[in-house]
């Protein structure tokens, strides 16, 4: 099959004459060259009242979140 034709990659190819890396990138980007970084997003307080912890999951701290969740009803997929 060959090798990518990216310079100083040597896997092999997975279409377009690049490897699966080099290739994403290419349909994402439009440059097998590019690299994004993803910045950390900035700590959001809990949502809940008068608690001072980090949210974790949907705006709510770990202890928080799972009491939110146990209060919510649970959803049933309906059969049709």
């Amino acid at each position: 099959m060959g090798n990518c034709i990216v310079p100083a990659c040597g896997k092999p190819v997975k279409a377009k004459k690049m490897c699966a890396m080099h290739h994403q990138r290419w349909l994402r980007h439009g440059d097998p060259a590019v690299i994004k970084v993803r910045q950390a997003a900035e700590p959001t307080a809990c949502k809940w009242v008068n608690c001072g912890r980090f949210s974790v999951t949907k705006g709510y701290c770990s202890k928080h979140y799972y009491i939110q969740r146990l209060q919510q009803p649970q959803t049933k997929l309906q059969e049709v």
